[in-house]
């Protein structure tokens, strides 16, 4: 979500403030603190008035309130099922911006346009193999984390795309715990 998307109540902002509605009404009467009014009379501020307002006057706020930290993740699996899978899995955390595709050769189109911090790599494509996927990735970026998968688990994949360049490798199928869990200890 970007910031300038969001807006507060004036019940939203009375809780970042410690202060009652009443009062956030008042400052917006006052014109210290730049609203609108919806059809229906509602009073709404959006995040980067709010951030302006609460920054001018010195009042404390959670630096979360207006960040948008969420990471950018582009998953690659030429199943469909497993993309909405995985895609599920993380907007239930909020934590990140997903991208998808099912082929490699996408693969590489997105992660130069979108620069994702982490990357769910299946290693099975069709046309370009998420080996090369990975090694091409790699060329590009030391830093972006890769988490390979598969449904053909053996010892010499697991060996082949950790030499490609992965960070992490999962056999599928694998529990959403054991994801989320390898994705925060990489993007720490």
């Amino acid at each position: 979500m970007k910031s300038d998307a969001k807006t507060y109540t004036t019940f939203d902002i009375s809780k970042i403030c410690d202060v009652y509605p009443t009062t956030v009404a008042n400052w917006i009467d006052e014109r210290k603190l730049k609203a609108f009014t919806t059809p229906g009379g509602h009073r709404r501020v959006s995040a980067d008035d709010l951030k302006k307002f609460l920054e001018k006057y010195k009042i404390p706020f959670p630096a979360e309130l207006f960040s948008n930290d969420k990471k950018k993740v582009l998953v690659v699996d030429d199943d469909k099922a497993v993309l909405k899978v995985i895609s599920r899995i993380l907007t239930k955390s909020k934590n990140y911006e997903i991208y998808s595709t099912t082929d490699g050769f996408h693969a590489g189109h997105l992660f130069s346009e979108i620069k994702p911090g982490i990357i769910i790599l299946d290693i099975k494509l069709p046309g370009i193999d998420g080996f090369e996927v990975c090694r091409r990735i790699r060329e590009k970026d030391k830093n972006v984390k890769i988490i390979a998968i598969t449904g053909y688990d053996s010892e010499e994949t697991r060996k082949k795309i950790m030499a490609s360049g992965a960070n992490v490798y999962l056999s599928k199928p694998f529990k959403a715990e054991e994801l989320l869990k390898n994705m925060r200890l990489l993007i720490k």
